[in-house]
């Protein structure tokens, strides 16, 4: 019973893990405002003059630029993060701790006599 209940616990942890990494896109290929430069670029080919696509994508570049700074920063405050969480339980570990003082033991209570 515990066997059969194991092995289907590790099928279907292999079959979710399965599919959850065949539908993830990769990172690299897919970044914010993508779309919207690709349509701003083809509208800019048809109207080359046209002021407010040229400022649109001027501005969608910023922004991508932007997008970009602001993650790489993220990355690095959590890196710093765990650095500092791997710095503290480092300590914790090295940190040499009090070692408690043995008490006496209190002597046993006299019984008390036996009333009338």
């Amino acid at each position: 019973m515990h066997k059969t209940r194991a092995v289907i616990a590790a099928g279907t942890l292999l079959l979710l893990s399965v599919a959850g990494t065949s539908h993830a896109d990769d990172p690299a290929t897919k970044q914010p405002l993508d779309q919207a430069m690709e349509s701003v670029d083809k509208n800019l080919a048809k109207d080359p003059d046209n002021k407010g696509l040229q400022n649109a994508a001027e501005r969608l570049q910023t922004n991508q630029e932007r997008y970009k700074n602001k993650r790489e920063e993220q990355n690095a405050k959590r890196l710093a993060k765990k650095n500092k969480q791997a710095e503290k339980k480092a300590k914790r570990e090295e940190a040499e701790h009090r070692v408690k003082t043995e008490r006496p033991e209190k002597p046993a209570r006299p019984e008390k006599p036996n009333r009338p």
